[in-house]
């Protein structure tokens, strides 16, 4: 298999599959793919039926997954600016990606998902879901602006936007918190949330939070 990243605004990954080989995705990222390509639906029912139903309508996580089989090109792009990278999983190895960042995997990665909790209060909030991806195989994601990368040792820490989160390694922690804007009722009352995240481990975060830039094509 043969992964190309093609354009720079608006990137796209661009897979050649030989005969029998196979790549999944969310519904809607296909850009285009050769007639030999062929289609199915995966499940994503990790948890039981009831706990992905629960994922897919509290948090939009993809109760099922596009696969495609070789052979044939095909194009995927989540039609929005940043950039796009792949990472090759070793047998064992996992990550976590921020949900709706990741483009495509091929069939060898395991794919689950976890939530991580928000403060309790109201809108965006309640908190948000992450993949959990186990290879071996090879993963294709999307940071929405730039990716800045980041490796923490045991106890580092940093505060960041809630929208910046974008792949860790599950050694790294997370913790929504909400941040004051000054003492007081007022400053309690115009806090927003963000999240602390604590090492050891890779942590890379994007420039633009996905939810300001617009519904995905």
């Amino acid at each position: 298999m043969k992964i190309d990243i093609k354009g720079e605004m608006i990137p796209a990954a661009l897979v050649e599959l030989a005969a029998g080989e196979e790549v999944y995705c969310e519904g809607g990222l296909l850009l285009y793919s050769d007639p030999s390509v062929g289609f199915q639906i995966r499940w994503m029912t990790q948890g039981g039926v009831g706990g992905a139903i629960k994922r897919t309508l509290l948090g939009g996580v993809p109760f099922h997954m596009h696969v495609f089989t070789g052979p044939g090109y095909a194009a995927f792009s989540r039609s929005r600016p940043g950039e796009v990278r792949q990472i090759e999983l070793a047998a064992g190895q996992t990550i976590d990606v921020a949900e709706h960042s990741l483009l495509l995997a091929t069939n060898t990665v395991q794919y689950n998902s976890y939530y991580i909790a928000g403060t309790g209060r109201i809108g965006r909030l309640i908190g948000f879901w992450m993949e959990r991806l186990s290879g071996p195989g090879t993963i294709v994601y999307q940071g929405h602006g730039n990716i800045l990368s980041f490796n923490l040792k045991q106890g580092e820490a940093m505060d960041i936007d809630h929208g910046a989160l974008l792949l860790k390694d599950p050694s790294v922690t997370v913790r929504a918190y909400n941040q004051t804007l000054g003492g007081g009722l007022m400053g309690h009352a115009m806090s927003f949330e963000a999240l602390h995240v604590e090492g050891p481990g890779q942590l890379m975060i994007q420039t633009l939070d996905p939810t300001r830039a617009g519904p995905a094509a």
